[in-house]
């Protein structure tokens, strides 16, 4: 993620607004402190969450396509599936 000054973004405004709108982030600071970013409007939640994920870091290249999901039968039912969770964790 770029950042830059507010004096910087001022003389820039257009250039920064162009990259904001191929996608990219960027954070103004004023005094070596960030105050703001500027991104690009999302008009899906899915993309945005992705994208902060992304940005952090976190979200790896995957397709974002979940596969199909296998059933997972409970074998003890006298046993709730958190108590399971919770021993399988340990």
């Amino acid at each position: 993620m770029e950042s830059m000054g507010v004096k910087e973004l001022r003389e820039n405004l257009s250039r920064v607004l162009k990259k904001v709108e191929n996608g990219e982030t960027v954070m103004v600071v004023r005094h070596g402190k960030g105050i703001a970013e500027l991104r690009p409007l999302e008009t899906h939640i899915d993309r945005l969450v992705s994208a902060r994920l992304r940005a952090r870091g976190v979200l790896g290249g995957g397709s974002g396509i979940v596969g199909p999901v296998k059933s997972v039968r409970n074998r003890t039912p006298q046993k709730p599936v958190s108590d399971l969770v919770i021993e399988d964790r340990r």
